[in-house]
This record gives structure tokens, sequence and C-alpha cells, in this order.
């Protein structure tokens, strides 16, 4: 539903800070309902102040699209580290960084408007993948997007569950009643696949077993975590502790300087891959200029061709401001969030560092299907889980290149073969192959990784030869299709098995 940028924020004396952009793509823009979901999060997340959340600093128009400037995070999600670390966590690390993010919870649930009245924040997706680390040892929880919060605007559409399969709280797949000890529930899985590689709700059979009551089995859990686990991981929503009181069992079990392990220990998993010369080398100099009213109440700014470098020091107004100049150079990365890739890419030289992003899972008449966090199921949207009325609270661009010799981003991801003319198609494999459901699956083009089912991929016009990667590593056999100019965004080529 949107992709996320690596930009510079240009200020005055030489005033230059590192920032993400968050850009709704232009399919999940046309959606109103998306576009209020958009705004929401970024609203919530604008209202949380605290070292282990990460910030919103501003949110407007960018050629006609929402986006959302993010404090920027060096590093990666602890879905990637659990991957670079070899599938799982030393227990020392795996609790520095659990008990950040109960920190940051504590902070989201007991948050309140200007009046003192509680802003009821559940968070509802807490999971490895958001969930970020940086080289130096901060952890910062992410990704408010389907968060709960007394004042939000969008709405749940009735029978479907939000969250990520693997990591529900059993209110929260039931539609009862929502509290800060749901996120709790969904952090004890966390710290579980963190210290073990896997969920303990990663089989449906054991989520089922829960729903009816059964306990959370622990049996590939260190012994010294259990009894905490098992109070964090209680059926009955009452039964567990608050993020704070979890965060203060977790720190008693930890020893000395959590943050500075961390570091180390990601410093010991050596640098990161270095990435190769790519697309977004090209688009170095772009520019962001606040147009319009000022008086409007939406900040809004277009993509310009930037100019040269003045040759001395002059006076430059900081970017994002009202009734000032923006400008906003487009300098390293693009990350397709939520079921897309993760892609680092360094001007002047190198790469792009690939990870498979899960994303939001919701339930539609009792099917699971993991969906684009804005993306709507059978029309509806969805939001929010519970009404205010259930709410408990405790008490305690992508920027289009605007040359005509630039190459478009997605297309870039595929190499250059025979069979393909000039021109940019769109391909989409829907989430069934061959009876078989395949959401999340990757989709591979001539040898090239793109992303998951069921994003939607740019592509060179001609002809491709597609398979889809099942999450086991095994494939359907390749199909060979034709992508045409009739194959646009809203109607991609779309081949079956």
């Amino acid at each position: 539903m949107a992709e996320v940028f690596e930009a510079e924020l240009v200020g005055d004396l030489g005033f230059v800070r590192k920032v993400a952009i968050k850009r709704m793509l232009e399919s999940a823009a046309s959606d109103p309902v998306a576009a209020r979901r958009f705004l929401d999060e970024a609203v919530i997340a604008s209202r949380l102040h605290h070292a282990n959340v990460v910030s919103v600093v501003d949110l407007g128009l960018l050629d006609g699209r929402p986006f959302q400037v993010l404090e920027y995070v060096d590093g990666l999600d602890t879905q990637q580290l659990v991957k670079r670390a070899g599938g799982t966590l030393p227990v020392d690390v795996a609790l520095a960084i659990t008990i950040a993010v109960a920190h940051a919870l504590d902070h989201a649930h007991s948050a309140c408007d200007p009046e003192g009245l509680p802003l009821g924040i559940v968070h509802r997706d807490v999971k490895p993948s958001n969930v970020l680390v940086s080289a130096s040892g901060d952890v910062k929880l992410g990704d408010f997007g389907i968060a709960v919060a007394r004042d939000r605007e969008s709405r749940t559409e009735a029978g479907v569950v939000a969250g990520t399969a693997g990591f529900i709280a059993p209110e929260q797949r039931n539609k009862q009643p929502l509290d800060g000890r749901t996120d709790v529930f969904a952090l004890g899985l966390t710290l579980h696949a963190l210290v073990t590689g896997r969920s303990p709700l990663a089989e449906l059979e054991v989520e089922i077993g829960v729903l009816a009551g059964d306990a959370v089995p622990l049996d590939l859990a260190p012994v010294e975590l259990r009894p905490i686990l098992q109070r964090a991981l209680a059926v009955d929503r009452l039964s567990r502790p608050t993020a704070g009181q979890f965060a203060a069992e977790l720190s008693a079990l930890s020893r000395g300087d959590g943050r500075a392990r961390l570091r180390d220990f990601i410093s010991s998993l050596g640098p990161k891959t270095a990435p190769r010369p790519g697309a977004l080398d090209a688009l170095l100099g772009i520019e962001v200029v606040k147009t319009g009213d000022s008086a409007e109440p939406v900040h809004r700014f277009e993509t310009r061709a930037a100019t040269p470098e003045p040759t001395k020091a002059t006076t430059r107004e900081p970017v994002f401001q009202r009734k000032r100049t923006a400008r906003l150079l487009i300098v390293v990365a693009i990350m397709a969030v939520s079921l897309g890739t993760f892609a680092i890419w360094r001007v002047g030289g190198s790469s792009v560092v690939d990870a498979s992003i899960d994303a939001p899972v919701v339930e539609v008449a009792g099917i699971d299907a993991a969906v684009p966090d804005l993306v709507a199921v059978d029309g509806a949207v969805d939001s929010t889980v519970v009404d205010t009325a259930t709410l408990v609270v405790p008490a305690d661009a992508r920027l289009a290149a605007r040359d005509a010799g630039a190459r478009p981003r997605d297309a870039a991801t595929v190499a250059d073969a025979p069979g393909v003319v000039a021109g940019t198609g769109y391909l989409q494999v829907l989430g069934e192959v061959g009876g078989e459901d395949v959401i999340g699956a990757s989709v591979i083009v001539d040898g090239k990784t793109l992303g998951s089912i069921p994003n939607v991929f740019a592509v060179p016009l001609g002809s491709h030869t597609v398979e889809i990667e099942r999450r086991n590593g095994s494939r359907f056999p390749a199909r060979t299709v034709d992508v045409t100019p009739v194959h646009n965004r809203a109607n991609p080529m779309r081949p079956t098995w």
C-alpha cells in the first residue's frame, strides 16, 4: 500500500537530517477509506513520543498522494536480524529487544490526549518485522497501520480480523474486547519467535486449540523464559501482565547493558552486504518543493528536477514547514512496504539487499488471506476490530523520474532479456494458484524475485518467464506470459496455472 524512500531534510546553515518518506501507492491512494487509514496511522503515531517508537515528523500530499515523514532507523527489522543470525537470537539479545518493545507498548497503552483522557491505543500487529533495530543498538516499534485508538475514524469491516497469522491473541481472533494485554500476548509470541525461530501459534491446529482454551505450548522455549512466557501468553486476557509489568519481569532476567549487548551482537554479524549500482542512482537530484496556498490545512508538495547547488553560502528554508520552500533529495532507498521487498540502494556504487516483509493478515468468512494493509477485501477495508464501546483501557515516490530517460524503479528489477520491448506493463499473481492459497509466496520473473503475492509489479513489455516460490522453497512450474501495453496498473497481466 506504500513505499518508503530514504531522504535528506535540508535546512539552514548546513543542517541536514536523514529521514524516511513513506508515500501511498497510487492504487491505494485512490481509495478514500484507505487514505483515511493512512492518515489515522500518522495521527496515532504522532501522539507517541518515546525512544522506542518510530516517530512521525510530518505528513501531507506529495504529487497528490498522502505521505508521512518518519524517523530514519539505520538498521534492519528483527525478522531480518534473526535470518542473518542463522535462525535464532541469543536469549540476552532477544530480551534486550523485547524489553525495549514492552516499554514502547507501555507508553502507547497509557498515552492520553491533552485533556488527560486515555487514547486507548492497541497496536494489534506486534511481530518481529515491525520491530526495527539500529546498528547502534536502538530498538524501535513501528507500523501503527492497523492500531486501535479511541478516536480513529476508520472502522473494521464485519467478518474481518486484523493482525498477522501466528501473532494474534485469542480475543483479537474472536473479535472480543481488546486492551494493552492483547499486545503483550503478541509480544510474548514475538519473544518466543526470536529465541526459537518460530511462533508457537505458527501451526493453525495449535491456534485452534488455544482458541478452545488450551495453553500455548512452550516446549521449545528456554527453561528460564517459560514462566514469564506462560503468564504473557495466558489465554485469559485478564490473567496477563500489562506491558509495564512484562518489561519489569523480563528486566529481572536481563543482566548488564542490553543495548550494548545488542550493538555488539549486530556488529559481530559483519557489515551489510555491499549494494550494487541501481536505478535510483539516476534519480539523484530530484527535489520536493512546496506548492499551493500556504493557508491550506494540508501541506502540498511536488517533485521537480533539482536546481544546482549554490557556490557560496546562502540562506535556505527548512523542509516541510508552512510558508517555506521544502527541498528533499532522494538519496538512497526504496522499501516496498507490507507485501513487498526491502531494498537498500547506495548512491555512487552499490546495491540491493532484499528480504521479505510479512503483511497483516485478515480473516474473511473464516478463511485467512494475507493482503496489503490498505487494500480492500471484497470492497471493504479493514481498520479496527472493536468499537469504542468495547475497547478496554488499562489504568496504568515511489517518486517517478521526471526526466524521460530514467527507467521506472520496478522495471529495473527485471533483467533485460530477448523478447523485451521498450515500455512498461504490469503483472500480478492473484492469491490462488492451481487451487492452492499462495498469498505471501514470492513472484520470480526472469529469474529475479520481485516481491510477494498479490502485489502488482511493473515489468518491461514483452515475453517473461514467471515462477511462484512457496514459503517452504518449492516452486510451481514456470509459465511464459506476454505483457503488452494494455496491461496497465488497473488491468495487469494475471497469469494462471
